[in-house]
């Protein structure tokens, strides 16, 4: 069962972002196009919860409307990105952001990373190199 959510998260990823990319390509307003792909997110999250029978919980709602405002701006910030540069290195920077939740997780919840993850953390100098080995082709 894992795999096949692993595979639709592969599929869905990859969905979003060609047709984010797809969107710059034609001109599209990209502040509208974000709002209108948070809008629709919204509204299906809205009907799955109304069909499971959960109960409402503010405090979900609290986290989830400070989500959904931090989620809004980096798509947006992502989408700026992308106009300006290769999707492969869009898609390697969000890779790097995982740097900071796990960091956190270490920090101030005490959690230690799995193996792979300390094998994760030790190659991103490597990334971050082979980016900035890159960068010069996209500079116009």
């Amino acid at each position: 069962m894992a795999s096949v959510w692993l595979l639709s998260s592969i599929v869905f990823i990859t969905a979003f972002a060609l047709c984010y990319k797809i969107a710059a390509k034609a001109g599209c307003e990209l502040r509208a196009v974000n709002l209108w792909m948070n809008s629709a997110a919204t509204a299906v999250l809205l009907a799955a919860f109304i069909a499971s029978g959960c109960r409402f919980n503010w405090r979900a709602a609290e986290l989830g409307i400070v989500s959904g405002c931090f989620a809004y701006l980096s798509t947006l910030a992502f989408f700026y990105h992308m106009r300006s540069a290769r999707l492969a290195v869009s898609w390697t920077v969000i890779g790097l952001a995982v740097v900071f939740p796990v960091g956190a997780s270490i920090l101030i919840w005490g959690e230690q990373p799995t193996v792979k993850q300390w094998v994760g953390l030790a190659v991103l100098p490597i990334a971050l190199v082979l980016l900035g080995l890159g960068r010069g082709n996209n500079e116009r």
